[in-house]
């Protein structure tokens, strides 16, 4: 990434518009910068295209492991549903404020100790 790790250092943004290359602000664009990039096009490209790709796998595997209440484990719903419904009955508890009485303090610890998702605690 030598060729494009240049443009960047000069605080250029390059961008890859089908075959060819956006580079802004203009106003920064040097001679040297602007003979550069005519000299490693191909380079600059071929830098893009990676980068790209790495990123779109990398939102993939992002998306791979986001977990939702929907997804969770089991045992992270009934932590959440035993905490919930102790907030919700219990005159003495105020979430808000973090005011809790002895069973929703309790209560909370399990549902923040419990992961959502088992393969989330082995791999994340």
């Amino acid at each position: 990434m030598a060729a494009l790790d240049c443009l960047h250092r000069a605080g250029l943004t390059v961008e890859r518009v089908a075959e060819k290359l956006r580079v802004s602000p203009a106003d920064r664009l040097t001679v040297g910068l602007r003979q550069h990039i005519i000299a490693h096009k191909a380079e600059l490209l071929a830098e893009l295209s990676a980068a790209s790709a790495q990123a779109n796998d990398d939102r993939i595997n992002e998306e791979r492991f986001t977990v939702t209440a929907a997804t969770a484990s089991q045992k992270w719903r009934e932590a959440r549903d035993l905490y919930m419904t102790h907030l919700m009955s219990c005159r003495a508890c105020h979430a808000p404020t973090s005011r809790l009485c002895e069973i929703g303090r309790r209560a909370r610890e399990l549902y923040d100790r419990t992961p959502m998702s088992a393969d989330r605690m082995l791999t994340g």
